[in-house]
């Protein structure tokens, strides 16, 4: 695979050779002679001649020839691990033969070592042969080889092409500065191959692994890299979410925390996936996300990252992917996940030292004892030792040594002090004061403006931040033009990444990373301190512009801004701060998560009766609010009575015709419904509509939806007359102002089918239901759930005549008014 002597040559068409032989460039002496006998004794073997010894992938050339061979074989020296073009070539060969049979068929390991525990992945530590210096064992070895040869059918060929997957709902980078961890790639993938690969079967855990480990170690990096490299293996995609665990790494997750996980998890699915969540719950967010998975029928990758410690089993399983062609990766600092464990540990020294001296060659003995002695003082930590080498790379006329005594510099002031107790608590090592100076020292000769931008970050989450809410937030910190505060952003933000402070992790839309324990540097700095005020409240003004996007239904590109919003709730110290939650908590009933929507409802009134006063407007908008989202998760026992308590205190305040107390005696109405108490339910369903006819108007969007749920009341109490009647005249009314194809008018229509269907008029329910699902699948699409109860309503109209030949692709019948009997308008903003 790199350069020959005058005596070796490739062949002259790269395809044609029956053997790849692949070695890093310091075996070449070793090499050769084996290579040169081989060609002597009539097999034509493929060297590369680029010399390219580290890059991200392989070339066209080393593709064709890998295709066009019958055998790889691997000098496994001590260094050929440690060559990432070595690994891409033994990675893409390996694919290929595992795809052909078994990968010790088609691959042959050359071991000079006296042990193999340096050969991955272990399946080829039974291909390997042994290396003596003597002629006689080089000419067994030659023949051995060619050998094997005559016994290979065919050559590698199309089992070497591979698709590019999808990631969704970005494609992560990675780092160009990765290095080492070898064989905890092989444990990941033999993991998540477990039932491929008898030899590391492990049982049931077989498709699920979590790669645990310390801040700091590489944990996330690693599966990025791993996501890359593997690629291959995942033709059916890449999906990756956040848990953002990380501001809290050793905290157990409470009962509205485990639930917090999982509606966060399925917001990001949704998004993901591109479904309208507000029309989904988990379970059906979950099922869409199975069907999919099933329907492009490849296995694919199913990362959650950062995932909190001690979430029960149940909320495990339902992180993990929904389909057996899923392998399901999780990181996190807990260990104890009844998983198999890829234990990230910190780095080898040389691999520690390699990623330091990328920034300049130490120059002379003295300085390569330096840069040994940095390695050491940080003790081989990931995290540190890159931020060491982006000083360097920052500062060209920095030395290692002079890097070393700005080190002990550093450790004197009482925040230093403060900061190194911090990162004990997450990287508890000997290293910790060196680890924390590095930290410190990395900040130093940064502009203001990129300072200014990680200390933003740092009040955010510990996930991908959005470019667009980093610039939104800077230019209400600066008052200036968005144009110009995001050229000025991108300087500062590349110069922060040549000193590894933060890194670009995809540009399809731009987002950046910091890892939490930049963060607690920044946080911890005095200067953060006095800053945060202003910082904080542009960053509350700036997200809750953007959240105002969440009451168009259906919004799906709010999914990233989400995880900083919540950061940023967490301390209600401000008016912004109560509107970003309430923005937050809209955001998650409109998506389906009504538990974590009343949560968040709760929070907000409480803080506004704290500082609003108990009969603000504000405050019984966000009691509605909750009621609604209690009511969504079946708690009417806590829904109704603050329903009651809203009716009775919002006429007290606006009196008996405001539009808002129309709107509560209404949702009172529907909660008494939903509680099977038809008795208090139709009076005040009656009230309204007479009071919204005559307040709003007969053609009034509110007047529509009182006459809609005042219909379905009467069906449920058995009136079908007056239920059919009113149904009949809302879908006239509905067509004539809405217009056809409005979700409303097509709920109506559906409506009043069943009804039919109630009163056992099939000749007209049975047109009604087969028109509104043509027309749903038209407006709204196959698989929206409003579709799918079309569906279902029109094959129990059926069965119901008789006809079980009509198409049925739906086991389950649900309410024929899932799609809404009573319409609601909350809640509000």
């Amino acid at each position: 695979m790199h350069p020959t002597d005058g005596t070796a040559h490739a062949a002259a068409e790269a395809g044609m050779n029956e053997v790849f032989f692949s070695y890093p460039r310091a075996d070449r002496a070793a090499v050769l002679p084996l290579v040169k006998a081989l060609r002597a004794a009539g097999v034509s073997v493929f060297l590369d001649e680029s010399g390219i010894d580290e890059f991200e992938g392989i070339t066209d050339e080393i593709r064709s020839a890998l295709a066009g061979a019958r055998l790889f074989v691997a000098y496994y020296s001590a260094t050929y691990p440690t060559r990432p073009a070595c690994q891409w070539e033994l990675l893409t060969a390996f694919r290929a033969a595992i795809a052909l049979g078994r990968a010790s068929e088609r691959i042959l390991v050359i071991n000079p070592e006296p042990v193999v525990d340096h050969i991955q992945p272990v399946q080829l530590r039974d291909a390997r042969y042994g290396v003596t210096t003597g002629p006689e064992s080089a000419t067994r070895l030659v023949e051995r080889i060619v050998a094997r040869v005559a016994e290979s059918p065919g050559c590698l060929g199309d089992a070497i092409a591979s698709k590019r997957p999808v990631w969704r709902p970005l494609e992560h980078l990675g780092s160009e500065r990765f290095v080492g961890r070898v064989d905890e790639f092989w444990q990941l993938h033999q993991a998540l191959h477990a039932f491929e690969y008898l030899a590391t079967q492990d049982g049931a855990s077989a498709g699920q692994a979590v790669v645990m480990g310390l801040g700091g170690v590489g944990k996330t990096l690693l599966v990025e890299q791993y996501a890359r490299r593997f690629a291959a293996f995942y033709p059916g995609g890449i999906y990756w979410f956040t848990s953002a665990a990380s501001h809290t790494p050793d905290a157990p997750a409470s009962d509205v925390g485990q639930a917090d996980v999982l509606a966060q998890h399925y917001q990001q699915v949704a998004a993901a996936l591109a479904l309208d969540s507000a029309a989904l719950d988990p379970v059906q967010v979950r099922e869409a996300a199975r069907q999919h998975i099933e329907t492009i029928n490849e296995p694919c990758l199913w990362i959650v990252d950062d995932v909190p410690g001690e979430l029960s089993p149940g909320v495990v399983r339902e992180l993990a992917a929904p389909h057996p062609l899923g392998r399901t990766v999780m990181t996190t600092r807990w260990r104890g996940y009844q998983l198999p464990i890829v234990d990230v540990d910190v780095l080898h020294s040389d691999e520690a030292y390699r990623l330091l001296t990328t920034a300049r060659t130490p120059n002379g003995p003295a300085e390569e004892t330096a840069a040994r002695m940095l390695v050491q003082r940080l003790g081989s930590h990931a995290l540190a030792v890159d931020l060491a080498r982006g000083c360097l790379a920052d500062q060209p006329g920095l030395t290692y040594t002079e890097l070393l005594d700005q080190l002990a510099d550093t450790q004197d002031s009482d925040a230093f002090q403060e900061l190194v107790k911090d990162l004990y608590m997450q990287v508890p090592t000997d290293h910790t004061n060196d680890i924390a100076a590095t930290f410190a020292r990395s900040l130093h000769h940064l502009d203001d403006h990129a300072l200014t931008l990680l200390r933003i970050a740092a009040l955010l989450a510990p996930v991908p931040l959005p470019e667009r809410l980093l610039t939104s937030i800077s230019t209400a910190l600066n008052d200036q033009d968005e144009q110009s505060a995001r050229r000025a952003d991108r300087r500062a933000l590349s110069a922060a990444q040549r000193r590894s402070l933060i890194r670009q992790t995809g540009t399809e839309p731009p987002s950046w990373f910091m890892h939490a324990l930049v963060s607690r540097t920044l946080t911890l700095h005095p200067e953060t301190t006095r800053l945060k005020p202003a910082l904080r409240q542009a960053a509350l003004t700036a997200t809750t512009h953007l959240m105002q996007a969440v009451y168009t239904p259906g919004r799906l590109d709010l999914a990233d801004v989400m995880p900083h919003a919540r950061a940023l709730v967490e301390e209600l110290d401000t008016s912004e701060s109560l509107d970003l939650l309430d923005s937050v908590a809209r955001y998650d009933y409109e998506s389906g998560q009504p538990a974590s929507a009343s949560h968040h409802y709760q929070r907000l009134t409480d803080a506004q009766a704290t500082q609003q006063g108990g009969d603000h407007l504000s405050i019984l908008t966000s009691r509605n609010n909750l009621a609604a989202a209690y009511e969504s998760t079946g708690d009417l026992g806590r829904a109704i009575p603050l329903y009651e308590q809203n009716l009775t205190d919002i006429q007290r305040v606006l009196g008996e015709d405001h539009p808002n107390t129309l709107t509560s005696r209404n949702n009172l109405a529907g909660a008494y419904q939903s509680a099977g108490n038809l008795e208090r339910a139709i009076p005040l369903f009656e009230q309204t509509l007479t009071d919204r006819v005559r307040v709003l108007g007969e053609d009034h969007p509110d007047t529509l939806a009182s006459r809609n749920n005042l219909a379905g009341a009467y069906r449920s109490a058995g009136d079908l007359d007056r239920a059919i009647t009113l149904f009949e005249q809302t879908l006239t009314d509905r067509v004539r102002v809405l217009g056809e194809d409005h979700p409303n008018t097509l709920a109506s229509r559906n409506n009043l089918a069943s009804a039919y269907q109630s009163a056992g008029d099939l000749e007209r329910a049975i047109p009604l239901y087969e028109q509104t699902l043509t027309d749903r699948v038209r407006v709204l699409g196959e698989d929206h759930p409003n579709t799918l109860t079309s569906r279902n309503n029109l094959a129990g109209a059926y069965e119901s005549a008789g006809t079980r030949n009509n198409p049925s692709p739906c086991t389950s019948r649900p309410s024929p008014t899932a799609s809404g009997c009573w319409a609601r308008t909350t809640p509000t903003p």
